[in-house]
């Protein structure tokens, strides 16, 4: 999944202290679209250009099914002290 197709089906929700993605719009790409969306965030830490200073929350059914790759994002992501979770409605 690329990003133009990420971000016309998201739904971005910001508030004064966090960002929200909300993933459920996919159906059952969900666990494509979290994957894709963290590959992407690790790829712009790796070329500096990532810039969110706010918490960051992947909006997904409580049954999605995330793959393994998501994970090690996550972890890595982490890491590097990015703010970032995956949330289960």
């Amino acid at each position: 999944m690329d990003m133009r197709e990420f971000n016309g089906t998201v739904v971005r929700t910001e508030t004064a202290v966090s960002v929200t993605f909300d993933v459920r719009p996919f159906g059952d790409r969900q666990g494509e679209a979290v994957d894709s969306y963290l590959h992407d965030v690790g790829m712009a830490l790796q070329m500096n250009v990532f810039r969110h200073s706010k918490p960051i929350a992947l909006l997904c059914d409580s049954n999605a099914t995330i793959p393994t790759s998501a994970d090690s994002w996550l972890a890595n992501l982490h890491s590097q002290g990015v703010a970032i979770e995956i949330e289960r409605a």
